[in-house]
């Protein structure tokens, strides 16, 4: 069998990467159902036979584009991580640097994580995507809370991640601009001063103002 140039394997994994994209886009607009391969060879510009070059299914594919959200929300929090750790953050630094995360991300993105979720329980096969993206969530929070000096950080990350997610559910239902911005940095200063007392209760000690 004749081996392929790398010219050839170099265009291939492009046009696999712009059909990923395309299927993120579509799954966000109109939703996991609403993906075909018709619909993401169109907005890839492509045949529509060429999804079925490159995926052996429909499946195959979504759970493809979805793992590509995982892997830029992993890639995203793990680059503010090393940024809070090594720049040795102020606790009002790394909330901010924070809320820059989990609002500077691309849009599609955000919408893919949420159909991840709601699909999860249909399609299992895609709640290993689901799970990496929760679990950079939770590790970026982890980090955050520890560089703000939370000493029971692992424990409360998911209570972050918690409001996180439902804060932006919302802002895709009612997205308020500035707003959100202001709303999602103080939500999470107020929770880092409840968890100062909490922590400091268990620690059996009276919490420093």
């Amino acid at each position: 069998m004749p081996i392929r140039p790398a010219t050839h394997r170099a265009s291939g994994a492009a046009r696999r990467a712009e059909l990923l994209e395309a299927a993120i886009e579509v799954i966000a607009e109109n939703g996991v159902n609403g993906a075909t391969h018709r619909s993401i060879a169109a907005r890839a510009g492509m045949p529509s036979s060429t999804t079925s070059y490159f995926f052996s299914s429909l499946d195959e594919l979504i759970a493809a584009a979805l793992q590509v959200v995982a892997d830029r929300f992993a890639t995203r929090v793990d680059r503010v991580i090393k940024e809070i750790v090594e720049a040795g953050a102020e606790p009002e630094e790394s909330i901010d640097r924070f809320v820059e995360l989990m609002l500077g991300g691309p849009q599609v993105d955000v919408v893919a994580q949420f159909e991840i979720y709601l699909e999860c329980a249909r399609r299992p096969h895609l709640q290993a995507s689901a799970h990496q993206i929760m679990a950079s969530i939770e590790r970026g929070a982890e980090a955050s809370l520890r560089a703000i000096g939370t000493p029971y950080a692992a424990e409360r990350a998911p209570m972050v991640v918690a409001m996180l997610d439902g804060f932006a559910l919302h802002r895709r239902a009612w997205p308020r601009g500035e707003a959100d911005r202001r709303a999602l940095r103080e939500a999470l200063r107020t929770l880092h001063r409840a968890f100062t007392v909490m922590d400091a209760s268990e620690a059996g000690a009276s919490p420093i103002s």
